[in-house]
C-alpha cells in the first residue's frame, strides 16, 4: 500500500573537532605484523585471481581459524588478517532476498529504459526506482562506475533513515573494554519530537561487544536523513513540501552525549541539482552561536572518530567531485542478514562480527577524489548487486597503502522485533553498524544505531522544523 506523506517515515568535521577539542590520539602500538597495509594492486589482483571461484562450504558449516584458507576467495585483502585470532567462527547461511518493495520496482521497470548518463556523468531522463540494469553493468563499459554508483545513490531506503539513540565507541588496541558500560540515554525531545518512536528507547547493550579493545570514549548522537525527490511512493515523486523540489535531501545530525558536546549539531541539505554544492550550518556550544560552515571538505575526522562526512552510508560525497571505475562482480562473504536486532562482535579488538555470514554478488567499483588535496588518493567500495548497500569500504592514503577499513552491516527492516513498528513494510534495509579501523594507527570507531532505528512516521511539520536552521540552537548544556 502506498503512504501518505503524513504517515511517512559538512560540516568540516575538522573545524567542528577544532571547536570542541575532541582529537584524542592513541599512542600504543599493535606488533607490526598486524599492520596490514594492501594496495591497489594487492585488491586487483586478488579480483582477478578469485573472480570466478565458488566457495567449497554450504549454509550450515561453521568456519573456525582453521578454515581461513577456503574464505580467502571471498574476504577482500586488509580485512582477511583481521578474522585471524584463535576465537573465530562464522556460521553460513544462505542469502536471503531482499528485493525493494513493488512501488520501487514498478518505478524501476517504467522508466529505467530512458535513463541515460550525460557527457558530464549526470542523470538524464531519471525519474525514480534504480536507474540501470545491472546487466549494463560490466568491465568492458568504462560508464560502469558512475552507473553503479548512481544506482547507490537511488537505492530503495522509503523517505530515509533515522536514527534516535546511536553511539560511537572509540576503541585503541590495546587492553581490554571490560567493566565499560555502553548504556545510551535519552535524545533531546527537541529533535525527535513530531515522531512516532517505538517504546524501547534506552538501555545498556555492553554485553553485546566482546573481545579486546580498549572502549575510552562513547559519543550518543540522532540523525535523520529524509528525501524529498524521485520517490516511488508519492504520486508525482516529489515530497508536498514548500521549495520540496530543491532538494535531493536534507540531513540532521546532533550529539547530546557526553557533556562536553552535548548540544553539537549540523545540517546539511543536498540540492536535486547535483552540480550545485551542498550547503551546510551548525550549532557549536562553544561559541554559542549558529554557523554556516563548509560541507564540501567532508574528509576530516568526525569528532576524532576514524570516520569522516564522506564515509557515511559508505559514500556521502558528490558524483561530480569522483572518478568512478567499476572493477568487476565478485561474490563475497558479508554479514547482511544478523541473528539479533543489535549486532555482536569480538576478536582481539572487539570489532569483528559475531554473528551469521553469507555469500552475496557484490559490485566493486573504485572512486578517486579529483581533488588532488584529498587525503586519500582512492576509495574501493563493494556494493550489494540486489540492494546497493555497501558491505566493504577501503580508504587508499596518498602513498597507495591501504589506511582504513570500514566494515559495514545492514538488517532487513521487516526481520527487526524490537522496534519493528518503525519498519515492517517497508522492505528496505536499516543501517545496524559501521565498524571502522584505522589498520595504519591501529585504533579504531565502533559506529551503532543503539535503539530505535529504521523508518519512523513523521509529519510534514517536523520536516519542516528539524531542518530549520534557525532552530539548531535548541539543545543546551
Amino acid at each position: 500500500m502506498v503512504r501518505k506523506f503524513s504517515e511517512l517515515g559538512g560540516l568540516s568535521a575538522g573545524i567542528l573537532a577544532a571547536a570542541i577539542a575532541l582529537v584524542c590520539l592513541f599512542a600504543t602500538r599493535a606488533p607490526a605484523e598486524e599492520v596490514i597495509t594492501p594496495t591497489l594492486t594487492d585488491y586487483e589482483a586478488w579480483l582477478e585471481k578469485y573472480s570466478d571461484a565458488k566457495p567449497d562450504f554450504k549454509p550450515g558449516d561453521v568456519l573456525t581459524v582453521k578454515d581461513l584458507e577456503r574464505v580467502r576467495p571471498f574476504i577482500p585483502p586488509g580485512y582477511f588478517p583481521q578474522l585471524n585470532f584463535p576465537e573465530l567462527k562464522m556460521q553460513i547461511i544462505a542469502p536471503l532476498s531482499h528485493q525493494p518493495r513493488r512501488d520501487y520496482m514498478d518505478c524501476t521497470e517504467k522508466y529505467q529504459n530512458q535513463v541515460r548518463l550525460t557527457k558530464d556523468g549526470l542523470l538524464e531522463n531519471f525519474v525514480c526506482g534504480q536507474p540501470f540494469s545491472n546487466g549494463s553493468i560490466s568491465t568492458s563499459d568504462p560508464t560502469s562506475g558512475l552507473k553503479g554508483v548512481w544506482n547507490y545513490e537511488y537505492k530503495w531506503i522509503n523517505y530515509g533513515l533515522a536514527i534516535k539513540s546511536g553511539f560511537a565507541v572509540w576503541d585503541s588496541f590495546a587492553g581490554t573494554h571490560e567493566g565499560v558500560k555502553i548504556d545510551t540515554e535519552v535524545a533531546p525531545e527537541a529533535w525527535t519530537s513530531g515522531v512516532v518512536w517505538p517504546a524501547v528507547s534506552t538501555g545498556d547493550i555492553s554485553d553485546t561487544t566482546r573481545g579486546g579493545g580498549n572502549f575510552t570514549r562513547v559519543l550518543q548522537w540522532f540523525h535523520q536523513r529524509i528525501y524529498f525527490n524521485n520517490l516511488a511512493q508519492v504520486p508525482d515523486h516529489t515530497l508536498p513540501i514548500p521549495g520540496g523540489k530543491d532538494f535531493m535531501y536534507k540531513e540532521f545530525t546532533g550529539f547530546y552525549e557526553p557533556f562536553d558536546i552535548r548540544g553539537t549539531a549540523f545540517i546539511i541539505y543536498r540540492y536535486q541539482d547535483t552540480t550545485r554544492s551542498d550547503d551546510a550550518w551548525a550549532y557549536i556550544p562553544n561559541l554559542r552561536r549558529v554557523r554556516r560552515i563548509s560541507a564540501e571538505v567532508k574528509s576530516d575526522s568526525l569528532l576524532g572518530t576514524d570516520a569522516t562526512l564522506e564515509d557515511f552510508y559508505g559514500f556521502s560525497g558528490r558524483e561530480p567531485d569522483w572518478n568512478f571505475k567499476f572493477l568487476g562482480w565478485k561474490d563475497v562473504l558479508c554479514v547482511m542478514d544478523p541473528k539479533d536486532d543489535y549486532s555482536h562482535s569480538y576478536g582481539p579488538n572487539g570489532m569483528i562480527p559475531d554473528d551469521v555470514w553469507s555469500i552475496r554478488r557484490m559490485a566493486v567499483i573504485l572512486r578517486t577524489p579529483k581533488d588532488p588535496r584529498h587525503p586519500f588518493s582512492g576509495v574501493i567500495n563493494f556494493f550489494d548487486a540486489e540492494t546497493w548497500d555497501v558491505s566493504y569500504h577501503f580508504n587508499i592514503d596518498r602513498k597507495g597503502k591501504l589506511w582504513k577499513i570500514i566494515q559495514w552491516q545492514w538488517k532487513y527492516s521487516d526481520s527487526f522485533k524490537r522496534w519493528g513498528e518503525i519498519n515492517r513494510g517497508v522492505q528496505a534495509m536499516t543501517w545496524q553498524h559501521g565498524f571502522c579501523l584505522d589498520v595504519q594507527q591501529n585504533h579504531g570507531t565502533l559506529w551503532f544505531c543503539g535503539f530505535n532505528c529504521g523508518f519512523p512516521n513523521s509529519t510534514a511539520t517536523h520536516v519542516s522544523e528539524l531542518y530549520d536552521i534557525n532552530k539548531l540552537e535548541q539543545i543546551h548544556r
